[in-house]
């Protein structure tokens, strides 16, 4: 993925590394503002973190130079980072058009248990 802005995408990551050692990595090469490693709710690594560079050309640099680079026994994945938030298949709920008819529009069900006789069995009627 191109880098547009100075926010980049920083994969395959080893679950050790923190955001102290990404960021001195990064470091080396442009001024970096700061680093997020992501992480479940247990706080374990995802393996994969976000940086946010002092400058679009520290970004671009920083991309060309360390990705597919070994850090910590991996190879780095270094691309721009979508913009905050946006993930595939995005959107939410209300964004999304519902296909199917509004509820009175709806052809009733029979229903798949009689509370007399127990579970129907369309076999036995």
């Amino acid at each position: 993925m191109e880098v547009l802005t100075p926010r980049l995408y920083i994969g395959n990551l080893s679950y050790d590394a923190s955001e102290s050692d990404v960021f001195d990595h990064l470091s080396k090469v442009a001024g970096v503002k700061n680093v997020e490693v992501v992480r479940d709710s247990g706080s374990n690594s995802k393996g994969f973190g976000f940086a946010e560079m002092q400058t679009l050309e520290g970004a671009q640099e920083v991309a060309k130079k360390l990705h597919d680079t070994d850090f910590m026994g991996r190879l780095l994945i270094v691309n721009g980072a979508k913009s905050t938030g946006e993930r595939p298949g995005g959107g939410s709920r209300q964004d999304r058009p519902d296909s199917r008819p509004p509820r009175g529009d709806r052809p009733e069900r029979s229903s798949e248990f009689d509370y007399d006789r127990g579970p129907r069995n369309p076999s036995y009627d």
